[in-house]
């Protein structure tokens, strides 16, 4: 496993994470973005890399941060 392989799974990992909190913590700090960088950037490094458990790691994170996204704009009051 080469260091762009070992980086896009930590990475979409990271994102993983990320999202997993993002969904069940509405109040807070607002980290949609970086969350959505980091799982777009695990699955670029594992594309490029041609790793696949990394491009699905990154997949998997930025589809969580999209459906974190929308409940937490579901659950916010508008303002």
């Amino acid at each position: 496993m080469d260091l762009r392989a070992m980086i896009g799974g930590v990475s979409g990992l990271l994102g993983v994470v990320c999202a997993v909190i993002g969904i069940f913590v509405l109040e807070g700090v607002s980290i949609e973005f970086p969350r959505l960088l980091v799982g777009g950037l695990g699955y670029f490094l594992g594309l490029t890399s041609k790793d696949r458990a990394s491009q699905i790691l990154g997949i998997v994170a930025v589809v969580l941060n999209v459906i974190s996204l929308v409940i937490g704009g579901l659950a916010a009051p508008p303002q």
